[in-house]
C-alpha cells in the first residue's frame, strides 16, 4: 500500500500523509518538510504520534500560486501571532456564550 493515494473522509477532500504527498508530487519527504517550513498548508497533528495530513487541494493551490518561495521567519511569526490572537478571541466568545 506504500505510495498509494487514499482518500480519507475529511470534509470530502483528499487528505494525504507526508509519504503519499511526496510520492504524488514526485519529491522527497524532506522536500515536503521544507515546504511546510516555507508556509505550505498542513493540517494539525491528528494522532498521538504527531503525524499530520496534507489537503491535496490546498497544497496544489499553494504551489500553483507560486507561494512555494521561502517566507521570512518574521513573516511566519507574524502570521502565527495573528492566528493565536484570532483563536483567543474565538475562545473568549465561546466562553461568554457557554
Amino acid at each position: 500500500m506504500s505510495g498509494q493515494l487514499v482518500s480519507l473522509p475529511v470534509r470530502g477532500e483528499m487528505m494525504l500523509t507526508k509519504k503519499q504527498l511526496a510520492a504524488h508530487l514526485k519529491r522527497s519527504e524532506r522536500w515536503v518538510e521544507l515546504k511546510v517550513r516555507d508556509g505550505m498548508p498542513v493540517e494539525p497533528a491528528t494522532d498521538r504520534y504527531g503525524r499530520r495530513r496534507y489537503n491535496l487541494g490546498l497544497v496544489q493551490e499553494w504551489l500553483n500560486e507560486g507561494r512555494s518561495k521561502p517566507i521570512r521567519r518574521e513573516d511566519r511569526l507574524a502570521a502565527l501571532e495573528a492566528r493565536v490572537t484570532e483563536l483567543a478571541a474565538q475562545v473568549e466568545r465561546l466562553q461568554r456564550t457557554g
